[in-house]
């Protein structure tokens, strides 16, 4: 058990930096990106984390079924990233901004707030269920070390999750596809937790020994069936929804709304930024992180209209 609860831990770390990367670059895109709207979004995200790992991270002192309280966690944060990364690009929809307009530094605020809020709240309250999880199945140790080896085990996930972001999702998978991609890495995990193997397992009584005390603690953690069964269910819709070309169809739609009433011809993530071209009469304008950089063949069309009829003049 202590060997698929590392195992889970990595994943963690793997679906937090993910989440972290992909929002901060939606909302880039929203806000027109710089230093200061990162910092913003950063320091949110590192707040609510924390309010995550307090908060709600206590609630697992209250319940027996702490495998299953994980779970159910991590099922709650996977479908949190999914509706995050589409609201985020109706913030500009829902505040009423133009395309190309920037929005203020308060609604920057409240907004970002908002979209990151159960996505951060959840994450960091699996950080405390990991470190009470691996207390109770791992070697009698000091809560420091305890915290200390569910950190080690999230960063290796969260450099993990660097490497192949780079390399992998960015350039190759839009955001939607990374997204349930994640979520389906997070229910394969979660049915393994609660796998048959899983529940046999006994939990090491340090105090007193004796089959009678393992044997209940075994009965109390393991997973309810409904627990199974929705875990199940979501693992097999997020796996369909990537084979058969949902998730493309989710980001193509969120598109529309997000640049609502223009033509786009062109949407891609690159490592360094994202490009969105839209078209209008055969003029067009490239976006960079939601700025407009380019507009081509004509940079100004109100003058050329207006010079044409110069000639006219003489």
């Amino acid at each position: 058990m202590n060997q698929r609860v590392r195992i889970a831990v990595i994943v963690m770390g793997f679906s937090g930096l993910i989440a972290e990367i992909f929002l901060l670059r939606e909302l880039l895109i929203v806000f027109s990106g710089n230093e200061l709207s990162i910092g913003i979004i950063l320091a949110n995200w590192l707040l609510l984390e924390a309010v995550g790992c307090f908060w709600p991270g206590r609630m697992i002192d209250q319940t027996e079924k702490k495998i299953e309280l994980f779970v159910l966690t991590t099922i709650l944060f996977s479908i949190a990233l999914i509706a995050a990364v589409f609201a985020t690009r109706l913030i500009k929809l829902s505040l009423g901004v133009s395309i190309g307009e920037h929005i203020g530094l308060m609604p920057m605020f409240y907004s970002s707030l908002l979209v990151l809020l159960p996505v951060s709240i959840l994450h960091g309250a699996l950080f405390t269920f990991s470190c009470r999880i691996y207390a109770q199945y791992g070697k009698p140790e000091a809560d420091a070390a305890v915290a200390g080896r569910v950190y080690v085990d999230e960063t290796v996930g969260t450099v993990a999750g660097g490497v192949i972001c780079t390399f992998v999702f960015i350039p190759l998978l839009n955001s939607f596809e990374v997204v349930i991609g994640v979520a389906f890495i997070n229910m394969i995990i979660c049915l393994w937790l609660l796998g048959p193997a899983s529940r046999r397992m006994t939990v090491p009584n340090h105090q007193h020994e004796g089959s009678t005390v393992e044997a209940e603690t075994r009965r109390k953690d393991s997973g309810s069936l409904t627990t199974r069964l929705l875990t199940g269910i979501l693992a097999a819709v997020t796996g369909i929804g990537l084979l058969t070309g949902q998730a493309d169809r989710i980001h193509q739609k969120s598109i529309e709304l997000q640049w609502r009433d223009h033509n786009v011809v062109h949407y891609q993530n690159s490592p360094y930024s994202n490009i969105t071209v839209l078209e209008n009469q055969g003029q067009y304008l490239f976006f960079l992180d939601g700025i407009p950089e380019i507009i081509t063949p004509v940079p100004d069309m109100l003058f050329v209209e207006e010079f044409v009829h110069l000639p006219m003049l003489a």
